[in-house]
């Protein structure tokens, strides 16, 4: 064993530097997840596709004409960056995750 590497002691103070453990075991792989979201994916975008003729879309201000792939797609994005933000954790949560980190180092 080399000294100075991570598992050997650090020449300059004599100490032994602990290897840090990963939180979580790496994955290789497609996860379960992952095929989920790539069906409704792919059903989005085959529904989209199907539906492709104008219809009136009615807003909370006005009315407009728009194709129903639009809608689709839109109401998919929207859908997405609303579930994204709920799904988030909070300032104050993350500012505990992080403080349980610091506590195992």
């Amino acid at each position: 064993m080399r000294r100075g590497d991570e598992l050997g002691p650090d020449e300059r103070d004599g100490t032994f530097e602990r290897q840090r453990e990963p939180l979580t075991p790496e994955r290789s792989g497609i996860t379960p997840r992952q095929v989920l979201i790539a069906i409704f994916a792919i059903v989005l975008i085959a529904f989209a596709i199907a539906n492709f003729e104008f219809v009136e879309v009615n807003f909370l201000l006005f009315t407009t004409r728009a194709r129903v792939v639009t809608v689709v797609a839109v109401a998919g994005v929207l859908g997405f960056v609303i579930g994204y933000f709920v799904g988030r954790p909070t300032r104050e949560q993350r500012k505990r995750l992080r403080r349980l980190d610091d506590d195992r180092d």
